[in-house]
């Protein structure tokens, strides 16, 4: 190097020193803390079974108060040094119980956990105590939670209430902020900032470059605020229709570019260069919003809670929504019609082709609510995989179509991981070391289910 030269301080590309997930957990060791892990959870759940029916007992009775308790719940705060919402876990799950012997029968023996039977409880009865207890074992206490918010749905008055409790809160000492929404409301938020933040020329995990998701986000939510006098032919404010046919309704594809690179290429001289919010032109702050409304047809023929009429609607990743705000929704969204069988499946497939339809991706992820890999749920960002791939035989149907996000569908495809299955009911996935774990379809999607009846 010359005298005087400065050394270069350009680092050099990172290269991946961590071993690929396929090489961990392969030892004898490894195997055995994985089965003495799983037979603790299991001895941990037979000791709740016995615990929820002595505390029944004990509450029939009120005993609690000899010890100058003033609840069941406040008793075992103090005894048994629980959490309050713990205390009131057990305590009304106790009570739900005595009318629900299969449900209670699957937690003495170790085959459900109390945070998958507590949400099925509440919305159970003793005439579908006996199905919900056998397809239980296979849910995650996520998707036992779905059930619960899908069996209970959204009245209109339970929608104003969450109308007049929306607000957005600063915290000017963190530079943070905080906020509520009503379902729709937050699904059109969520819809536009994901577009912005997905790239899929992004750095990966490994690259020097890498910004995480959750930065990217941030940095939309300001773009949001930022940019302004974007023509795009739609709606002021980015748009909030309810679920046009479209790739985003998997969240598989980057809506997050530019839709429209030259919007205005013979621009009026006369027009006002920055026009403000009462200019009555579109504003735009980035990638349309695009969400996804599930609802029965009786929905749009008039039924809801003031007719008494049958029937549920949802927010794809919001949950449940009341009559009033699916109609208010469908004056401005586009429509997808999909007809569907008995047990609330798509009947409208095309199985020789290779993509998935508009229809296929919405009910895909319906049916999924994120990864289907046992333990993830990611849903912001994910692709639909063939079980038996496309080119050799795979039809392109429901059954054969899973979610995977990005990180579970590399490690399908690169490595090792196997399923089998069917993807409307149970799939197993197996490890490169053989251990296997199996994934259910979100409890809340199918019709047939007693408690959706």
């Amino acid at each position: 190097m010359a005298p005087g030269t400065a050394q270069s301080t350009v680092a050099p590309p990172r290269l991946r020193t961590r071993p690929l997930s396929r090489d961990r957990g392969g030892d004898a060791r490894s195997a055995a803390l994985a089965e003495r892990m799983v037979a603790h959870q299991r001895a941990i759940s037979v000791h709740q079974g016995a615990m929820v029916g002595e505390i029944a007992e004990f509450a029939r009775t009120e005993a609690f108060r000899g010890d100058g308790a003033l609840s069941m719940a406040a008793w075992l705060t103090d005894r048994c040094r629980l959490s309050a919402s713990s205390a009131r876990t057990l305590v009304v799950t106790a009570e739900k119980l005595g009318d629900l012997p299969q449900l209670s029968a699957a937690l003495s023996a170790g085959r459900l956990t109390l945070d998958v039977l507590a949400p099925v409880a509440a919305v159970a009865t003793p005439e579908t105590d006996a199905s919900l207890a056998e397809a239980a074992v296979h849910w995650s206490a996520r998707q036992a939670h779905e059930l619960a918010r899908s069996a209970h749905g959204m009245k209109d008055t339970d929608a104003a209430k969450k109308f007049i409790g929306r607000f957005v809160r600063f915290d000017d000492a963190r530079s943070a902020l905080w906020a509520q929404f009503t379902p729709d409301a937050y699904a059109v938020v969520k819809s536009t900032l994901v577009a912005r933040a997905t790239r899929h020329d992004h750095p990966s995990a490994a690259d020097p470059d890498y910004e995480p998701l959750e930065a990217r986000l941030a940095d939309a939510l300001v773009g949001v605020c930022t940019e302004r006098g974007r023509r795009d032919g739609g709606t002021v404010g980015g748009g909030g229709g309810g679920g046009g046919p479209s790739d985003g309704a998997s969240g598989g594809r980057d809506s997050g570019r530019d839709p429209d690179p030259d919007p205005d290429p013979d621009p009026d001289p006369d027009r006002d260069p920055d026009p403000g919010p009462g200019s009555g032109r579109p504003l735009f702050g980035g990638a349309p919003a695009h969400i996804v409304v599930h609802a029965d047809l009786s929905f749009f023929e008039g039924g809801g809670e003031a007719t008494g009429a049958q029937g549920s609607a949802s927010v794809e990743g919001a949950g449940p929504i009341s009559a009033e705000i699916v109609r208010r929704l469908a004056c401005d969204g586009t429509h997808t019609i999909s007809l569907e069988g008995s047990d609330g499946t798509i009947l409208d497939q095309f199985p020789w082709k290779r993509s998935p339809t508009a229809a296929q991706r919405i009910e895909i992820a319906r049916r999924d609510g994120g990864c289907r890999f046992p333990g993830c749920g990611y849903g912001l960002i994910t692709n639909v995989h063939h079980l038996r791939h496309w080119i050799n035989g795979g039809p392109t149907v429901l059954s054969n179509l899973i979610t995977l996000c990005p990180a579970h569908h590399s490690r399908v495809h690169e490595l090792g991981w196997k399923m089998s299955g069917d993807a409307n009911e149970l799939v197993t996935f197996s490890g490169p070391h053989g251990r296997q774990s199996v994934s259910s379809p979100s409890p809340a999607w199918r019709r047939s289910l007693p408690v959706r009846k």
